[in-house]
């Protein structure tokens, strides 16, 4: 089904081939005057197997002249081997940072689906080790803000060109902006406008744009906007003191790519300038090898602080065997590990089945969790509540301190209408979002630009203009 929109030059067409009204597999066929390319290739966090992926099948007869991914989180690239198969003469384009980082990635992924298939009795593996090792070679890494031609391969011709703009969400991220003769497209991904701890605020076109294809992540959340960085802080900090100043620890789950790198440092200044107690700061999980790669591209990439190294922070591993046991829970510390949603089985979720019930310690939330995730119970739970964690875990009352902190690597709603008043675009496609956020920007936008065409994207549906 197409929706159409009258007195319209029909030479762009949008159409999201993976979820939109949530947080899942991000994927966009965009065709600009015969040029067909697809924006992300994502995995769905929550799902397994073919039913995590986007309907490549959908739209397998089309003529896919490139896969231009914004970034490394696995909601936008973690199909990207099940799409080559669909469209194996395509060209992928990336950062420079993300091109280095994707196919680490994809290992990780490839071998968490094959524990989860021998262990779990999940489906089989989408693809392997072998098969990231036979396509990363293709991988390319196109430096920020070049004009970079994107060859097509029925015209003949160079029509069509991409530029990468740093996207601040997390090393590597981008926004993507195509020009063609038809005008111009920008696609924002995970965009963060604000400055975080390591990576600075996002960079943006300076020139308008015809189509806008905005994420709407945090659009229903107005305590984003109204919170500051720094009063946040203030508030982590004094939260940490009062947990550690009553013989407790503090467990920060984070998602291994960019928050976990984000909180090493943040928590290491804070405990430099004796902002919270001189306390172990403790670290395990794939977070740490990612961490190498932050240090290993710090001289191309934008950074706040271009002579900040993560290996050399004063960061301790985790002690080998039951995360539930250790030095970490019998003397005042901070842990900082994944999953940052609480997967189930992983060493946040397994830490807080014995933090739970302790009055002594603290779990802080400091990014996005989804409604249906175990963390969700945890963060949104009261204390004296009796709560079952999982199927598997014991029911409990929650004695321990629970809070969350905006430190999120997503754009507040204001800055994404901000982005809509610099980049002045004839019609916005909203992405990346639930319902309620995406429902809030296009009455936003339309009351506050009424020339601007709004549309929420619905998976399937074929937006032209």
């Amino acid at each position: 089904m197409a929706v159409f929109h009258p007195g319209a030059t029909l030479s762009i067409t949008f159409t999201p081939i993976g979820t939109t009204n949530e947080i899942g597999d991000a994927s966009f066929l965009l065709n600009l005057d015969g040029n067909t390319v697809i924006l992300d290739a994502g995995m769905h966090p929550r799902k397994q197997g073919v039913e995590g992926i986007p309907n490549f099948q959908s739209v397998k007869d089309q003529d896919v002249d490139a896969i231009f991914l914004s970034h490394c989180h696995l909601d936008h690239l973690g199909a990207l081997p099940p799409a080559l198969s669909y469209f194996p003469q395509a060209s992928v384009l990336m950062s420079e940072a993300s091109a280095i980082l994707a196919p680490v990635m994809l290992q990780h992924t490839a071998g968490m689906m094959r524990r989860q298939h021998l262990d779990e009795s999940g489906p089989v593996p989408l693809y392997s080790r072998d098969d990231i090792d036979l396509i990363s070679y293709i991988f390319q890494g196109v430096r920020p803000e070049h004009d970079f031609p994107v060859f097509n391969l029925q015209k003949w011709a160079n029509d069509l060109t991409v530029q990468f703009y740093d996207a601040g969400h997390i090393l590597g991220a981008s926004g993507i902006l195509l020009k063609s003769k038809s005008g111009t497209v920008f696609y924002t991904g995970d965009t963060c406008a604000q400055d975080q701890e390591i990576m600075p605020g996002a960079v943006f076109p300076d020139k308008p744009v015809d189509l806008l294809i905005l994420e709407s992540t945090l659009g229903a959340d107005p305590s984003a906007e109204e919170k500051t960085r720094q009063s946040e802080e203030k508030r982590f900090a004094k939260a940490i003191y009062d947990v550690i100043d009553n013989q407790g620890s503090v467990l920060i789950p984070a998602f291994s790519l960019g928050r976990t790198q984000e909180m090493l440092a943040q928590l290491h200044r804070l405990r430099e300038q004796s902002q919270i107690p001189d306390v172990e700061i403790y670290s395990a999980g794939f977070g740490e090898v990612i961490s190498r790669y932050y240090d290993q591209t710090l001289r191309y990439t934008r950074r706040k602080n271009p002579d900040l190294r993560l290996e050399d922070l004063d960061i301790r591993p985790l002690p080998p065997g039951d995360v539930r046991r250790g030095p970490h829970l019998r003397k005042p510390s901070i842990i900082l590990v994944s999953s940052g949603m609480m997967a189930q089985h992983t060493m946040s979720y397994r830490l807080a089945e014995v933090m739970l019930p302790d009055p002594r310690h603290g779990i802080f939330f400091v990014g996005y969790i989804a409604p249906d995730m175990p963390g969700f119970q945890v963060r949104t739970a009261q204390k004296g509540q009796m709560l079952k964690l999982g199927p598997d875990s014991p029911e409990q009352q929650v004695q321990c301190h629970i809070d969350r902190f905006h430190f999120s690597a997503h754009s507040h709603r204001q800055h994404l209408l901000g982005i809509v008043e610099k980049l002045r675009p004839k019609r916005v496609v909203l992405v990346h979002g639930e319902l309620g956020a995406a429902g809030w920007l296009r009455e936003t936008i339309k009351n506050n630009f009424p020339k601007t065409d709004v549309t929420i994207a619905q998976q399937g549906t074929s937006i032209e203009y």
